[in-house]
């Protein structure tokens, strides 16, 4: 019997907040008739927070351009984890490793969304730092950035976007 990988794509959809639970039931209901336009094969799922959706799909980047620009919610491209330092951190590598250059610089973004929290946004971004620093031997930068990792945890899951500068990339290989 093989062994077939599977590829969790996701994408985050961060709603606005509101303080009407019908406003939100009706920004969703559009959303997702929107979602049907364009393509019908995907599946969405809750999140501990009522305004944070995931949603699977085969091929993120190309929903997220045929979808319209909208001020009532975000959409991000990410990889889901459960919320555990060595996870978050293993994905990490394993998105960047093989793409480092000589003098590549990061930047860890954190956004806690969730109702149990045990350690501040600060925390876990000066945490991720050194195991990342420890491990790949590459060194953060407040400023310009080649790599941003963004890191939005929601109750149980962690959901990771990764961004790698072009421009900031040339600049670091030539200074």
């Amino acid at each position: 019997m093989k062994y077939k990988k599977q590829n969790n794509k996701e994408i985050l959809i961060k709603f606005k907040q509101t303080e009407n639970p019908k406003e939100l039931d009706e920004m969703l209901y559009q959303f997702e008739k929107e979602l049907n336009e364009v393509n019908g094969n995907y599946f969405l799922k809750e999140s501990e927070s009522p305004f944070i959706y995931f949603l699977e799909y085969a091929k993120p980047e190309e929903l997220i351009k045929q979808l319209k620009i909208n001020t009532e919610y975000c959409i991000i491209p990410v990889t889901c984890v459960i919320s555990n330092m060595n996870y978050i951190t293993s994905v990490i590598l394993r998105k960047i490793r093989h793409k480092l250059c000589y003098k590549d610089t990061f930047k860890i973004n954190c956004y806690l969304n969730t109702y149990c929290i045990s350690q501040t946004e600060e925390n876990i971004e000066q945490e991720l730092t050194k195991r990342i620093e420890n491990i790949i031997k590459i060194e953060k930068c407040k400023e310009n950035p080649v790599w941003t990792i963004n890191l939005y945890i929601v109750g149980d899951i962690t959901a990771i976007n990764i961004i790698n500068t072009k421009n900031n990339r040339i600049r670091s290989m030539w200074n």
